[in-house]
Formats: C-alpha cells, sequence, structure tokens
C-alpha cells in the first residue's frame, strides 16, 4: 500500500512522538524505580542519618557493590560519615544465596562500642534494603565478629535493627541508662551507668527495662552480674500516675543465676524509678498480677525504690 507524502510524514511524526514518550518514561521508571537510602553514623556518632541515593539498576551482584561503594563516601551534605572508613575497607565480601559476608581487617575491632554498633546497623540497614539480600554476616580477619560478651554476632537482618513493635528504624542514638545488677554473691544490688545506642522509636523505660535483661555485657566491670534470665522477655512497658507498669512473659519467672527473689525484683525496680517520673513500680506476668515473682514476692504489690540493697 502506498502512502501520499503528507500522510507520510503524519506516521513519521506520530512514531517520533511515541518514540520520545516511550523513552521518556523509561527514563521516568528507571529513576523512580531505583532510589535506595544510604544510612550513615553522623559526624559525632551519637545517631544514624540516611540519605536517597538514585543507583542504575542492574543485576543483584552489581546492586550490591554499587551500595558498598555508597557506604565508603560521606553523605553528600557532609552530616554524615562514611560507615567503611579508610582503615576498615573490608578484605573482601561474597554475595550468595541472599546473604552477604564481609571481611574486615583487625582494625574493626579496634573501634569504640558506640560506633562500631552505629557502623553496623549503617550497613545492614543500606544492604538489606536489596530485595535478593536476606542476612548479613561480619568477619573480622576471617573469624565471626563477637559481642560484648564474647558470643558470634552471627547474621544479621533487617530485624536485627527494628525494635519489637516492627517500627522501622529511621534513626539511632546513644544515651546512658543506670542499672542496677548484682554482686558475685547475689545478695545486693550494685549501681552501673552503661552508655548504649538504641532506637529512638523506644521509650527510655522499655530501654532500660531491655538492658539490664541483656545483662552486664557492656559494663567494664568484672564483680556485675545479671539479674534475670537472658530468656525474659518485657511484654509492655506503661507509665501512669508516676507508676511503671511492667509486664513480662512466664520466663522472667525462671531463675538461672544464683541471685535472691528479692534482688531480681528490685533490679527492676530501681532501674526504672531510676528515671524521671517514676515512683513505683508493678509487675504483672502474661497481663496478670495474681501469684507471686518468683517465689514469695506477691505481684499486685506497687513496689517503691529501695535503696538498701544498694551496695
Amino acid at each position: 500500500m502506498k502512502y501520499s507524502r503528507s500522510k507520510r510524514t503524519t506516521i513519521i511524526s506520530l512514531t517520533c512522538v511515541l518514540t520520545m514518550l516511550l523513552v521518556s518514561c523509561g527514563h521516568k521508571d528507571a529513576e523512580d524505580g531505583n532510589i535506595y537510602k544510604v544510612f550513615y553514623p553522623d559526624t559525632g556518632y551519637t545517631s544514624i542519618i540516611s540519605e536517597e541515593r538514585r543507583i542504575v539498576s542492574g543485576n543483584s551482584a552489581a546492586m550490591v557493590d554499587t551500595l558498598m561503594d555508597a557506604l565508603q563516601e560521606n553523605s553528600t551534605d557532609g552530616k554524615g560519615t562514611a560507615p567503611i572508613t579508610e582503615d576498615i575497607i573490608p578484605e573482601g565480601y561474597t554475595f550468595e544465596d541472599g546473604r552477604i559476608e564481609i571481611n574486615f581487617p583487625a582494625a574493626y575491632d579496634e573501634m569504640d562500642r558506640t560506633e562500631e554498633i552505629l557502623v553496623r546497623a549503617s550497613i545492614v540497614e543500606t544492604l538489606t534494603q536489596l530485595e535478593d539480600v536476606r542476612t548479613v554476616d561480619f568477619l573480622v580477619d576471617g573469624e565471626e565478629l563477637l559481642d560484648g560478651g564474647g558470643d558470634p554476632v552471627g547474621d544479621m537482618t533487617a530485624d536485627s535493627f527494628i525494635n519489637n513493635t516492627g517500627v522501622e528504624l529511621n534513626s539511632y542514638a546513644r544515651t546512658n541508662v543506670t542499672l542496677y545488677f548484682t554482686d558475685i554473691d547475689g545478695t545486693g544490688l550494685k549501681r552501673y551507668d552503661e552508655e548504649v545506642v538504641y532506637n529512638t522509636n523506644m521509650s527510655m523505660e522499655k530501654l532500660a527495662v531491655e538492658t539490664l535483661i541483656g545483662g552486664p555485657l557492656g559494663v567494664n566491670e568484672q564483680n556485675a552480674f545479671p539479674t534475670l534470665s537472658p530468656d525474659a522477655k518485657l511484654l509492655s512497658v506503661t507509665i501512669k500516675d508516676r507508676i511503671a507498669y511492667a509486664n513480662f512473659d512466664s520466663s522472667v519467672k525462671e531463675e538461672p543465676y544464683n541471685v535472691q527473689e528479692e534482688v531480681a525484683l528490685y533490679s527492676i525496680v530501681d532501674t526504672l524509678t531510676a528515671l524521671p517520673g517514676i515512683d513505683q513500680v508493678q509487675i504483672s506476668i502474661e497481663g496478670s498480677t495474681e501469684g507471686v515473682f518468683m517465689d514469695h514476692m506477691k505481684l499486685d504489690e506497687l513496689y517503691e525504690r529501695n535503696d538498701e540493697l544498694i551496695k
């Protein structure tokens, strides 16, 4: 079939317009579909901030490479410090079956504890945004990264840096909490001020109790011992009329350590009453205040601070 010159011109023009629209739409999709956050410790290493980056699409391995490179740069506004600095540039990393394993040099272990947590959170948060990345594992000089208690940190996921309510952490900060651990005999309490990195979406009372359950990992004192079972779970803690209502699961009744019941209970009470706005504490288990805490201390009572147990 033959077309007149005017028809051919019209067809060519329409083809050009369609081509331009397709190219334009393609560019828009590429731009809109590849925006990721890169997370950074702030320059004072007090919190984590993020910055959006537009990254050209590619296969999963290429995307990991791109984000790993981005993690070695400061934020463009100068407020964030590169999580991977020159002295801890990885000796290598692998990506296989959804798992990234990063091998850092020995210098990684020389970081301040707070800085290390902020660096680790920044890297894991950044990489686990990729759909094909499920876990990230850190090695130091070929060996598993250890936590403050000497145990392997192991594979980390996005949930490693999400609080129990499921709220995504867009910010971390560090603060001091006053905790009461026991002595070697389990008969008294000792005060410790511990610096912790925490999710700013988490209340201070929740932070304090969960840090207490975690034990004295960050306390540089050999005479500090945990008071509660590490399996205990704080289900909720609320404040009303200067009373803290702390609800635990049944694991809090377990007694894995040689600690007097009174000492275990008042480690919670004294830790919470060290916070402003709390004068009394009531403990419940699985939402119930019937029965006793462990052996004889009643749950239906309001407990005030007990300084007599502090040595």
